[in-house]
């Protein structure tokens, strides 16, 4: 199985950012093997690429920086690349920003399809697991065990009568990927919401593009939901675009979270990536 990129260039020239709330167009540009995803803020003449190493602490989102330029909120489109198996891509953009579009990673998909992939001369190299790596932090639990499969269980654990306690497994393949998790939108509660708002906070968020709980225990739009379990559901697409940091490399190993959230995620890829070298191995993926 060799790398891939898309076959020919494509746009998206619409969107605003979850939190900053500016307009923001997107540009994919094809790639050479061994590229890797990189960003490009062309506002600033920055490249960043979509790697942990480069990654920072923040807020409710995933945030790469270089030279004191970030680009934030890129969770959902890494997701994306990852499910689709895009190994090399350029992404420009004029903005702080990804947009977040309807809240998933459903766009963002339907765009990058369209436009193709396109086999490389190298090989496709993934991350094979030998032995279990496990990182702990309060009550949060990452852990990941050898397989010739690259899976996901997550675990959640809410005070809301509609979400309460959850747990869902996945395999990750393209059509999984699509049937399963790619149009699973992100998820607050009104009364964060509703402070966020009024502190000038989340200025591109609204009832379309996020599934609202109220504090009485109903979604507050529920016309917007596609699975009742579509928090975890988003959860699970959020982890797999931050493992995509990982030298954007898929991991072949069972991965079980409970309660992990952006920064745990990139802890724990920080701590394998890093301090596990003996525990895994990069390959070719056969």
């Amino acid at each position: 199985m060799n790398q891939t990129t898309i076959k020919d260039s494509c746009m998206l020239n619409k969107g605003v950012g979850l939190h900053s709330g500016q307009n923001t167009a997107l540009y994919f540009y094809p790639a050479p093997e061994d590229h890797g995803i990189v960003f490009f803020r062309s506002d600033k003449n920055v490249h960043i690429p979509a790697n942990y190493r480069y990654s920072i602490p923040s807020a409710l989102c995933t945030t790469i920086e270089d030279q004191g330029v970030q680009v934030t909120t890129i969770e959902h489109l890494l997701s994306v690349c990852n499910g689709l198996g895009i190994d090399n891509l350029l992404i420009e953009l004029n903005a702080e920003e990804v947009p977040i579009m309807d809240g998933s990673g459903f766009e963002f998909y339907q765009v990058l399809k369209k436009a193709g992939l396109r086999q490389l001369n190298s090989s496709k190299k993934v991350i094979k697991i030998h032995e279990p790596i496990s990182y702990q932090q309060d009550d949060i639990t990452i852990f990941v065990t050898p397989s010739d499969n690259s899976s996901f269980t997550f675990s959640i654990d809410f005070d809301h009568v509609q979400i309460g306690q959850q747990e869902y497994s996945f395999v990750l393949t393209e059509k999984n990927y699509l049937d399963e998790i790619v149009n699973a939108k992100t998820f607050g509660f009104k009364k964060d919401y509703d402070t966020h708002k009024k502190k000038g906070l989340i200025k591109g968020g609204n009832e379309t593009n996020a599934i609202i709980l109220n504090e009485k225990g109903d979604f507050e739009n529920p016309e917007v939901l596609t699975w009742l379990n579509e928090p975890n559901l988003h959860k699970i697409l959020d982890q797999v675009g931050d493992f995509y940091l990982a030298d954007n490399l898929r991991i072949k190993g069972t991965v079980f979270s409970h309660k992990s959230g952006h920064s745990s995620h990139l802890n724990f890829i920080r701590y394998m990536m890093d301090e596990c070298p003996d525990k895994y191995s990069v390959v070719a993926d056969i």
